[in-house]
This record gives C-alpha cells, sequence and structure tokens, in this order.
C-alpha cells in the first residue's frame, strides 16, 4: 500500500510538472504571438505614417485629409482693403475646401504690407517653422517693381521657393500673379518662368480680372488692392487651379534644377543684431535712435547686405554708408507699422563696413533697426 501510494505521489508530481511545462510553452507562445502582432501593427502604423507624408498637397484633398497651408506675401495676400473676415480670399478658399474636399485648411501668414521678395526672402529665413506645411501660395511682385531690378527679383523670388523645399521636399506652391500688375511685364513673366521650371501652376488673378465681364474699377478698392467682389475672383482663381490638379493627379516636382546662378548666393542666411560699433543707438529688444547723426556700423564679407528695419506712423530716415561712401537713403515714415527690408548691395567682395546713420529725425520721430541681413 505504501509503495503504491509513492507511485501516485511521483505521477502526480510528473503530471504537475508536464502541467506547468505545457502552460509555459503555451504562455511563451501566446507572448510570442502577440509581440509579433504587436510589431505587425507598430509597422502597418509606421507604413501609414509614412504613405501620409508622402502624399502630397492633392492627393491629402483627396482623401480628405487636413492641410496645412503657408501664405508668403503683401497686403493682398492678408486680404487688405476687404470689409471683413470672411470675405478674405484666403477664408473663401479654406471654406470651399471644407465642402468640397471635406479637408480642414489652417493657415499661416508670413510677412504683410509692403513685402517685397527681398523682405519675404530675410522674414521666411528668420521664421523658426516647426509645421509641415503642404501647399504654400506666394503672392508678391507689386511692390518689387519699385524696388528692384527683375534680375534681382527673380533670385530672391527662387531662393524662396528652395527654401521652402527644403522645409518640405513634397510641398505644393503655388504662385499667384496679382490682379495689380494689370498687364503683362519682366516681373510677372518671371513668376511664370519660375512656374515652369518647378513645375508650378501659378493662379493668374491679373488674367481673371481682365477676362472678367467687370471693370477692373468695380474689382478694386484703390486701383490696386482689390475689393471683396476682387477678392471673391482670387479664390475662385485658386479653387480652378486647385481643382484642376486634384482632378489630373498632379505630381509634386521633388526634384529640380536652379534657374538662375546667382540664386545659389542665397542658400546661406546670417542675421546679425549686434553691431560691431554703435554711436548712440539705444538696444530695446531692436536698435533703436530718436536723434541725429547716431550711427551702427556691420563689418561683413559677405555679398549680399540687407537693412531689416521696422516701418511706423512717427519713423525717421536714415542713411547707408558702404565703406564711408553713401548708398542710399531709407525713410521708415509709413502709415502703420511693419517689419520691412531694404537691399543695400547684392555684389560685394571682401571685406567692408556697413555704416546706418540718422539723418532727418524731427520731434518724436524715431529710427528702428532689427539687424544686418546677409548671406
Amino acid at each position: 500500500m505504501k509503495k503504491i501510494l509513492i507511485g501516485l505521489s511521483i505521477l502526480l508530481i510528473i503530471v504537475g510538472i508536464y502541467g506547468i511545462g505545457v502552460g509555459a510553452i503555451r504562455e511563451n507562445k501566446n507572448e510570442k504571438e502577440l509581440i509579433v502582432l504587436a510589431q505587425q501593427r507598430r509597422e502597418k502604423s509606421s507604413a501609414d505614417d509614412v504613405k501620409i507624408l508622402k502624399l502630397n498637397f492633392y492627393e491629402n484633398l483627396s482623401e480628405s485629409k487636413d492641410i496645412n497651408a503657408l501664405i508668403i506675401g503683401d497686403s493682398i495676400s492678408q486680404s487688405a482693403g476687404s470689409s471683413n473676415n470672411d470675405k478674405r480670399w484666403s477664408n473663401l478658399v479654406i471654406n470651399d475646401v471644407k465642402d468640397k474636399y471635406k479637408s480642414t485648411m489652417t493657415t499661416d501668414l508670413i510677412t504683410g504690407g509692403s513685402t517685397t521678395g527681398i523682405r519675404a526672402w530675410v522674414e521666411l529665413n528668420s521664421a523658426k517653422l516647426t509645421k509641415k506645411y503642404d501647399v504654400a501660395f506666394m503672392c508678391f511682385g507689386q511692390k518689387d517693381q519699385y524696388s528692384m531690378t527683375p534680375k534681382q527679383f527673380g533670385v530672391f523670388y527662387e531662393s524662396i521657393i528652395i527654401k521652402l523645399k527644403k522645409i518640405n521636399p513634397s510641398i505644393e506652391i503655388i504662385p499667384i500673379i496679382e490682379s495689380s500688375f494689370r498687364e503683362r511685364n519682366s516681373y510677372s513673366d518671371i513668376i511664370t518662368e519660375l512656374s515652369k521650371q518647378y513645375n508650378l501652376q501659378q493662379a493668374d488673378t491679373m488674367l481673371s480680372f481682365n477676362s472678367s465681364v467687370d471693370k477692373y474699377e468695380s474689382l478694386s478698392k484703390d486701383l490696386e488692392l482689390p475689393n471683396d467682389k476682387g477678392y471673391k475672383l482670387y479664390a475662385e482663381t485658386i479653387l480652378k487651379v486647385i481643382n484642376s490638379n486634384v482632378e489630373s493627379k498632379k505630381k509634386t516636382n521633388i526634384k529640380y534644377n536652379v534657374l538662375y546662378d546667382n540664386t545659389n548666393k542665397l542658400n546661406n542666411f546670417v542675421f546679425d543684431n549686434s553691431p560691431d560699433l554703435n554711436n548712440g543707438f539705444i538696444l530695446e529688444g531692436i536698435l533703436s535712435s530718436s536723434k541725429a547723426l547716431d550711427s551702427l556700423t556691420f563689418n561683413t564679407t559677405k555679398e549680399v547686405a540687407i537693412i531689416h528695419y521696422l516701418s511706423q506712423v512717427n519713423g525717421g530716415k536714415f542713411k547707408v554708408y558702404i565703406d564711408g561712401k553713401f548708398a542710399r537713403e531709407i525713410d521708415t515714415k509709413s502709415t502703420s507699422e511693419g517689419s520691412n527690408s531694404s537691399l543695400i548691395s547684392d555684389n560685394l567682395d571682401g571685406e567692408h563696413k556697413i555704416m546706418i546713420r540718422t539723418s532727418a529725425i524731427n520731434k518724436r520721430e524715431t529710427v528702428k533697426i532689427v539687424g544686418l541681413a546677409t548671406n
């Protein structure tokens, strides 16, 4: 009897050990299956993320994805002259995109009134952009006609395109030919030329205005800025481009060749707000002076020199000298306050001193210098 009990005990122990072993094996197998399943899900999620990242603007719209849009331009890009926020061309585009594609488009704006390609280049390179923008609307050219040559305009415009593509290689860029051009000229031709070079379909609002049954005067507030009816035409023109490209499944040009040789020299950007010499300016976040003949001197070895300053209602004037030789005088008085940029030179060679000296300063007027932008 004793031997039988011992035998049963041993048998139970063996069965128990076997059961534990089988359970452990099953548990291990289940654990491995869960690990494999989790890995497969991670890979699928990652693949989905990569797919989303690879989708261009038009593909995202087709799949009703949310859109991040950047508007870079002048007062027309802000819809200055519209009667209210709902009449802005950008908001009209946002509403139509939401209705047609079920996509939410959020917009950010860089620069504003009186923007030129030079100011846009400075402010875009200075901005710390964190979003992945799907599309950018480039809206300037009107003011450039009076501040730089067509060749200079082309170089800065192309450099902005390249900068946007560095932010996101698959970004879609829609250049806008502004209605205020009224007719074709060297500047609008450059926008067209660069659009072809980078496979960009421009929104030609100048053509839309000229083709409209309404006279230009009835579409414009002051013969430059559009009114509500004019901005509605802007939105319609831009939406035609978007809808056409969605329908044709347009591909974004990721690889490109630079059109203008001088554009490459703008690939680098340096901003200097610490002058080597300061005679009278007060540092209050920016460099400010309310007295005539105060001066700032920047030493540079770069080719490009751009003064970045504030325009303001009570702005004064300052003169700019290169190595003691007068270059130009700049009046900072404006109807509104905002940053501005003036090109001093784009062909410097060797070491140079750029001096800013306040000139005409009346009572309560100030000159505010943000810094020197170079390449």
